[in-house]
C-alpha cells in the first residue's frame, strides 16, 4: 500500500507538468502570432503596391443606394480599365511571339543537303 504522503507529491508533479505543458504551448503561440503578424506586415506592404491607380474603381458602393447613372458610368470606366489591360497584354504576347518567332528562312544558315534537293 502507497503512503498517505506519496498522493500528494504526485499531485503535485502531475500538477507542475500541467503548467510546463501550458507554458510550452503558450510559447508556441507566441511564436507563432510574432510570424504572423510579420507576414501581415509583408502582405499590407504588398497590398500597397497591388493597389489599382483609379481610386474610383477600387472603392465598391452600394448600387441600391446610387443614381443609374453613376453605376453605368462606374461599369463602363470598369470595362474600358479591363479591355486596355487586356488589349496591352495581347499586344505584349504578340510583340514577345514575334520577336521568338521572328527567323528569316532566307538568311538562316540550314545544314548541308537540306536545300539541295
Amino acid at each position: 500500500m502507497i503512503s498517505w504522503w506519496v498522493w500528494p507529491i504526485i499531485w503535485a508533479g502531475l500538477g507542475l507538468a500541467l503548467l510546463a505543458m501550458l507554458g510550452l504551448s503558450a510559447w508556441w503561440l507566441f511564436r507563432k502570432f510574432v510570424v504572423l503578424t510579420g507576414d501581415l506586415a509583408d502582405l499590407a506592404e504588398t497590398l500597397v503596391l497591388l493597389e489599382p491607380d483609379d481610386a474610383e474603381l477600387a472603392r465598391p458602393r452600394l448600387a441600391v443606394l446610387a443614381d443609374i447613372r453613376d453605376i453605368r458610368a462606374r461599369e463602363e470606366a470598369r470595362r474600358f480599365h479591363r479591355s486596355t489591360r487586356r488589349r496591352e497584354r495581347h499586344d505584349r504576347r504578340i510583340a514577345r511571339a514575334r520577336r521568338i518567332t521572328g527567323v528569316d528562312a532566307l538568311t538562316q544558315q540550314w545544314p548541308a543537303g537540306w536545300t539541295s534537293r
